[in-house]
């Protein structure tokens, strides 16, 4: 049987400052062998987080190895043996502990925290908080071709760099809030609102494919990008969409204008982060992210 590697330095970079990023994160990390009688690696996260996770294996033919966390296959890219996934944490968590196996082995034990998220108030045109019945037909094949969407993504990363955020501007509205429109409905905020004026230019935070480059009913115009391994970056309420559907995009490419189409109180950009199936924070990502060798 195979023997299953976790990193020791998987804990150090998720904790620590953004020094990893230099020259000296690539010295070589003690590693742990993972057997009946070792204890298996305590690893904490809280809703709407991501982290970047690491795994070694002496199986030479790694790609037979299949990765699950929760009872759900999780996209791992293999490279010299490496694993290497991306875990991410459900705002709707139910905050209750599981495990992480390959081939079944218990590789890792997930503990789940608990995070308060703020609550704002909004007012929106009463139409956009119950969408006329004219327009169910639209939004169910809407969600079903996002849905088909977010279902597949590249099985290689598609980025080398680090994330970044959309935009330098204010944030208006943070990932998690519980919004209360016109005091009639309340729903969570899954993104980031950027301020930014009509027509400012919105550009791709990372490396990828664009998979969606059109009008939706209630993020308006809207640009999604596939970056591999389960991520997704979305942008939306964009007044021009520039990219177009299945081309390749570095990152900072210029994707669209910020606008004010779809459900929106004013010009903004929404900045959502999808991993796998879940949205999670924005800037977690960022934190997430080193350059991955291909």
């Amino acid at each position: 049987m195979s023997k299953i590697f976790i990193t020791m330095g998987i804990f150090l970079f998720l904790f620590s400052s953004c020094s990893l990023f230099k020259k000296s994160s690539k010295k070589v990390e003690k590693k742990v062998v993972v057997k009946k009688e070792t204890k298996i690696p305590v690893f904490k996260i809280k809703p709407g987080e991501v982290r970047r996770l690491v795994f070694n294996s002496e199986d030479k033919s790694a790609r037979k190895n299949h990765l699950f966390c929760k009872n759900k296959k999780i996209p791992t890219y293999y490279t010299n043996g490496t694993g290497v996934f991306f875990l991410a944490e459900s705002y709707f968590s139910s905050k209750k502990p599981y495990d992480c196996t390959v081939n079944g082995k218990k590789i890792i034990k997930i503990s789940v925290g608990s995070k308060k998220f703020p609550e704002e108030k909004l007012k929106v045109d009463k139409k956009k908080i119950v969408p006329p019945k004219k327009t169910w037909a639209r939004i169910a094949a809407e969600q079903k071709m996002l849905n088909k969407v977010y279902a597949s993504s590249g099985a290689r990363p598609l980025f080398k760099k680090q994330f970044e955020i959309p935009l330098a501007s204010k944030v208006t509205s943070i990932y998690g809030s519980k919004r209360l429109y016109n005091n009639l409905k309340q729903s969570q905020h899954l993104g980031t609102d950027y301020r930014a004026k009509v027509g400012v230019p919105i550009r791709s935070t990372n490396a990828g494919k664009v998979v969606v480059a059109q009008d939706l009913y209630f993020t308006g115009g809207t640009v999604v990008i596939d970056h591999g391994l389960g991520i997704f970056t979305v942008y939306g309420h964009l007044s021009k969409v520039i990219a177009a559907k299945g081309e390749y995009v570095p990152q900072n490419a210029l994707v669209g204008l910020a606008g004010k189409t779809g459900r929106v109180t004013g010009p903004h950009l929404h900045w959502g982060v999808k991993v796998n199936g879940h949205y999670i924070e924005g800037d977690s990502l960022v934190k997430a992210t080193i350059p991955i060798e291909h």
